[in-house]
């Protein structure tokens, strides 16, 4: 398993760490207008606003990635497999608590 996890970069797994990151804290971080310290600045504006923008990474990172699948070899694609199935599922839980945290904000 720890060679599945070389074989997709430091970089990717740097990317989904800090997105396993974000799943952990935004159940905690409720949008705020007007924060008065900084961990209300951080909890309240910081992560609400920052978790899209890295939703948005690992997309176009799955973008690049089904673009370079599509002419590689068997070995290849199964790493780019374990790498799309791994930018879905972080990238949608994080999504779902992101709406989820903004629930009162979106739909009141």
């Amino acid at each position: 398993m720890l060679e599945k996890f070389k074989a997709m970069g430091v970089l990717r797994n740097l990317l989904h760490l800090l997105t396993i990151v974000f799943i952990l804290v935004l159940p905690f971080a409720e949008p705020m207008w007007h924060p008065e310290g900084a961990l209300e600045l951080l909890m309240g504006a910081m992560i609400p606003a920052t978790a899209p923008i890295i939703f948005i990474m690992l997309m176009f990172d799955l973008l690049m990635i089904k673009v370079m699948q599509s002419g590689a070899d068997e070995a290849t694609r199964a790493v780019k497999g374990l790498i799309v199935r791994t930018h879905l599922l972080t990238g949608g839980i994080m999504m779902l608590l992101w709406a989820m945290s903004f629930n009162g904000a979106l739909f009141a």
